[in-house]
């Protein structure tokens, strides 16, 4: 379980101004729907480790990744 006030701290690596939300023992972004493991009650938040949302093959095809690009 993650601690409510180290929840309202953690923001997603690729996109530090999306929050994370915590649904079950993992931890999701709330814009781009990156979901980050939660090992031995601490957040993973290696964003090559997590897992790619549906219909997405690769982190640059994530939302925040396709707007940094001219």
């Amino acid at each position: 379980m993650i601690n409510p006030e180290l929840l309202e701290i953690l923001r997603c690596p690729l996109d530090p101004r999306q929050r994370l939300t915590l649904e079950g023992d993992r931890l999701i972004c709330q814009r781009c729907s990156l979901v980050f493991k939660i090992k031995d009650g601490f957040p993973v938040l290696v964003a090559e480790e997590a897992e790619l949302p549906a219909g997405c093959d690769s982190l640059s095809q994530l939302p925040c990744q396709r707007e940094k690009k001219p």
